[in-house]
């Protein structure tokens, strides 16, 4: 039942992991730097825009600040190990799966012969019981068929 138990909890734990890994759906989601190789340079900005509006823009700074590809595919390189990883645990749960279905038929089967093994030695018991019983009858009877015959002889 520990085994069950513990499949159990190693089954919940791997489907909480899953959920919070990216997939490679999302990651293809994401901005690449051909995406913001076509935002609006500081010339465009320029024509289009005031000094305000060019203090709420993002910086040189904060694009240095996001991901890269490079990112992305160590990301993507996780969430590929990750998987096998998954999938490696799901396999040698499998395993320990079969093991304990064939453990519990196993017990079950010892079981079923410890009951009839102590069935049988209970008849033999039985019978070893009853087997003492005749020889202490016969022992007596015996003594007193000697008894007869000793006092037959002495009378004839």
């Amino acid at each position: 039942m520990n085994d069950n138990l513990m499949l159990e909890q190693i089954m919940t734990k791997i489907d909480e992991m899953s959920k919070l890994v990216a997939t490679k759906n999302d990651l293809k989601n994401f901005a690449t730097k051909d995406d913001l190789t076509r935002f609006a340079t500081k010339e465009d900005l320029k024509t289009f825009a005031t000094k305000q509006d060019l203090k709420n823009f993002a910086t040189k700074d904060d694009l240095t600040r996001f991901a890269t590809k490079e990112d992305f595919q160590r990301l993507e390189n996780k969430v590929d190990t990750n998987t096998s990883r998954i999938d490696e645990l799901n396999v040698k749960m499998d395993k320990q799966y079969d093991q304990v279905n064939l453990n519990t038929q196993l017990i079950e089967r010892n079981f079923k012969q410890i009951a009839k093994n102590s069935e049988q030695l209970d008849t033999l018991n039985k019978n070893s019981t009853r087997q003492d019983d005749l020889i202490a009858t016969l022992a007596l009877r015996a003594v007193e068929q000697e008894s007869k015959l000793r006092s037959h002889i002495a009378h004839s």
